[in-house]
């Protein structure tokens, strides 16, 4: 895969990947209300054995010193200081949940111990760490043996008293909603990726070219600017128009006029197109609308529909949405000299028409066979714009009526199996793929 595939996957996606963003960041901020803030607050002690002039006697004591303060370290935490420290602070805690609120270390090669104690408070943080350094330098002295008639043999001092903390200790409560955004869209990521490598998608020409029951006819590049009309994106017509001719409709329309002869002006009879897409803003009706100019600009007589009813794309994109049309005329409600529209000429386009609660019934009706013949008897060319697949079952019914079918798609959108099943719903009527949005690095746009 390309960095681009990477993106088109993101952009695929993104709808989880952001809403596993919000569940982290509703998660985090929760954890971030229920979490007690606490506080630190540290004491230390320096800890020494009285100096003697015998360099034999200094040895032993740091060899002695260096052995006992991790000893010291233990019983800082221990009953024994614990228990008389919270007499003397009345503290309303047992010695085991003071144990667990107190620290006790000894840096490397110092004779330093420092005591760390944290609690919700403050003032309770720095009372237990300065009783604890209080009461330990007590049992220091109390713990030390008799040395040369000296009961204090190892005295422990106050290096340092616990200050009152002014910051809770940790991590700060703003960063856990933080951490959990991030954790949750790197979970919609990974998730993405999971479920688009579970979808089996066509993404390349080659595997266009060998979906069964189709033929790839044309391809269209991925529209770079809105000014470049090189893809069948609405935004290209709205801002180029019809000034310039696509030059892959112009191909595409070749490709149609080798298989249907009858659709040249000066052969008698007439083909019918049926143009659809795998899903909506594939392109469909975009494609129906500059094929039916290119076929006018032939010379042929053309009729566009728009058989899209509900979502009446074509219609709108056309600015036709006040006017009656094929639900007008398939409910009897207008005749075919008030609904059509000449957009240019040679080129005859029915709108929509009037919203309806019946759109895919009054797609597949008998009327609808009616006025597809009446066209037929008219025109050179009919083309008419359906719903996607992934919509409805217009397109296969109305496809029964037609001498191709247009299938749009863009590669990568839509999976092997959903793509050939749309495919085979057409059962007789040839259908030829149009891979829109195609970029230069998966093959060559135009004519295949």
């Amino acid at each position: 895969m390309t960095l681009r595939d990477y993106a088109d996957v993101l952009k695929k996606w993104w709808k989880i990947i952001a809403a596993l963003a919000v569940v982290g960041l509703v998660a985090g901020g929760i954890f971030s209300l229920v979490t007690t803030s606490k506080y630190e607050a540290t004491a230390q002690l320096y800890v020494s054995i009285p100096t003697s002039d015998s360099a034999t006697e200094l040895n032993q004591a740091a060899t002695y010193l260096s052995r006992e303060l991790k000893s010291y370290a233990t019983v800082a935490s221990s009953p024994y200081v614990l228990g008389p420290m919270i007499e003397d602070t009345g503290l309303n805690r047992s010695v085991s949940d003071v144990s667990d609120m107190v620290e006790v270390t000894n840096p490397t090669a110092t004779s330093i111990i420092q005591i760390n104690a944290t609690a919700e408070s403050p003032a309770e943080a720095q009372e237990i760490a300065n009783g604890v350094a209080d009461q330990l330098i007590k049992g220091v002295a109390s713990l030390s043996p008799e040395v040369a008639n000296r009961t204090d043999a190892v005295r422990a001092e106050v290096l340092s008293r616990a200050q009152q903390p002014t910051k809770p200790s940790g991590i700060p409560s703003l960063v856990y909603p933080a951490a959990g955004l991030v954790l949750g869209a790197l979970l919609g990521v990974v998730l993405a990726f999971v479920l688009d490598s579970l979808i089996r998608r066509p993404r390349t020409l080659h595997e266009l070219r060998s979906v069964q029951g189709a033929s790839l006819t044309a391809t269209v590049p991925r529209l770079k600017q809105l000014s470049d009309a090189l893809s069948f994106d609405p935004a290209a017509i709205e801002q180029s128009g019809a000034a310039q001719p696509n030059p892959y409709v112009t191909t595409l329309r070749s490709r149609l006029q080798q298989r249907h002869a009858q659709v040249l002006p000066q052969v008698d009879g007439c083909a019918t197109f049926v143009v659809t897409g795998s899903h909506t803003g594939d392109g469909a009706s975009t494609v129906a609308l500059e094929l039916a100019r290119s076929f006018a600009a032939l010379g042929s007589r053309v009729a566009l529909l728009d058989a899209h009813l509900s979502d009446r794309g074509l219609t709108n994109l056309l600015a036709q949405q006040d006017r009656p049309g094929v639900s007008d005329l398939l409910e009897r409600r207008a005749g075919v000299d008030r609904s059509a529209v000449q957009l240019e000429p040679g080129l005859t386009f029915l709108p929509a028409g009037s919203p309806t609660g019946r759109a895919s019934d009054l797609v597949c009706s008998e009327d609808m066979v009616s006025l597809l013949r009446e066209l037929r008897a008219e025109f050179d060319v009919v083309i008419v714009d359906c719903s996607p697949l992934d919509e409805s079952a217009d397109a296969p019914v109305l496809g029964e009526l037609a001498d191709e079918v247009l299938l749009v798609t863009v590669p990568g959108r839509v999976g092997w199996d959903q793509l050939e099943t749309g495919v085979a719903g057409f059962r007789e009527v040839p259908v030829s793929l149009v891979a829109n949005k195609v970029r230069s690095a998966r093959g060559h746009a135009g004519l295949v």
